[in-house]
């Protein structure tokens, strides 16, 4: 039997074996990260982030890529199902699609933070954002182990992209670069996608331009003063509480937000602090009311 023959029959009792096994490390993963989602996200756009699905590798690739590492290690072997999981530890990969680039970093931070893996371990992480690979590909990649009931614990990769940098791979056919493929990128294929991988990278930064303006419309810099008690007040009720706004609502029901900057006013703290850290969910509060072409704001007489 051929070197190559005695590899495949080694990845075939791999996939036999451990198919069950990825399988519900794959679900447990995606579970775990939808509570990441949530956790990141609380009181925020939870459209942010998207677990979108896993994949196992096909059987074909895993063989690909294994021989491909032989012929780089002429030491490299390949004898049992744990042999091919050691060599490739990205057969089971779940994806994480992101809006935007610092909802990429917020959540590649996330996943290289021991204190907030729990049970998993982190084995790899390669940030292919800055820089990117030759061929235009940008994401972030994570490889974890899980522990597994079915047997020895299992080899995960997450892959951590903006929307835009998932969509460059559908549009360029990013499984061309990959080790066997039946096809190879032609030259002017290769500029082509290097140019839309920049252009859409392009995009991607004017959107986080555009959050950050947005967000800045929840900390406007209004020329006001913290009110006194001789002020025409009315009360509000706090419906939500972020790091640079709260969300409350008056009595005839129109909503308006509390900025970071009358609270830091009336806390007496210096820098940046956060409004959550003051003012919580169902609080009341006397406040006055500033309106201008941004939004209507409630200015608080004082912190609960």
């Amino acid at each position: 039997m051929s070197a190559d023959s005695a590899m495949r029959e080694v990845v075939s009792q791999a996939y036999a074996q451990r198919r069950d096994a990825w399988e519900s490390a794959a679900v447990r993963i995606k579970h775990w990260l939808k509570q990441q989602q949530k956790g990141l996200l609380k009181n925020k756009d939870i459209s942010r982030l998207d677990v979108d699905g896993h994949r196992i590798k096909d059987p074909a690739r895993t063989l690909a890529k294994l021989v491909e590492k032989a012929a780089d290690d002429p030491d490299l072997r390949v004898s049992t199902p744990q042999d091919v999981e050691n060599h490739i530890r990205d057969i089971v990969g779940v994806k994480v699609l992101c809006k935007s680039p610092r909802d990429q970093k917020m959540m590649f931070d996330s996943l290289t933070d021991p204190q907030q893996l729990g049970a998993f371990a982190l084995i790899e992480q390669k940030n292919y954002v800055d820089p990117p690979k030759p061929s235009g590909y940008r994401a972030c990649h994570v490889t974890l182990q899980i522990p597994s009931d079915q047997g020895e614990p299992v080899f995960a990769e997450i892959q951590v992209k903006t929307r835009l940098q998932d969509a460059w791979g559908e549009l360029t056919h990013e499984d061309m670069y990959k080790p066997g493929a039946a096809m190879k990128p032609s030259e002017l294929h290769g500029e082509f996608a290097r140019a839309m991988a920049n252009m859409l990278a392009t995009v991607d930064d004017m959107a986080d331009t555009l959050a950050v303006e947005l967000s800045a419309l929840t900390n406007p810099d209004l020329d006001t003063t913290v009110p006194s008690a001789a002020d025409d007040t009315i009360e509000v009720k706090v419906r939500a509480t972020g790091p640079k706004y709260a969300l409350a609502v008056d009595g005839d029901g129109r909503q308006g937000l509390i900025p970071a900057f009358a609270v830091r006013k009336l806390s007496d703290s210096k820098g940046t602090i956060k409004v959550n850290d003051f003012i919580s969910v169902d609080d009341r509060l006397r406040a006055t009311v500033e309106e201008d072409s941004k939004g209507l704001y409630y200015i608080p007489m004082a912190l609960p």
